[in-house]
């Protein structure tokens, strides 16, 4: 099911996007703006699922850019 939360996680991280630090932070911003803004008195569970879902990716994106800048700069 593509809007899943189990969906959003790799069995193999090397088959994950790490964006760059500056994009992944917008992508972040942009899905917690999204997930905000839900009305939480008619949102569907599916609808709660997919955006903790993109919450959990973005998040993710986040700190793999992280780990990779803490990696170019060692």
């Amino acid at each position: 099911m593509q809007s899943s939360i189990a969906h959003t996680v790799s069995p193999d991280p090397r088959l994950t996007y790490t964006p760059p630090l500056d994009i992944a932070r917008d992508l972040a911003r942009e899905a917690l703006n999204c997930a905000t803004a839900l009305d939480l008195v008619s949102a569907t569970s599916l609808v709660l699922a997919r955006e903790f879902g993109h919450i959990c990716e973005s998040l993710r994106q986040v700190l793999a850019a992280l780990d990779a800048e803490d990696g170019r700069h060692a």
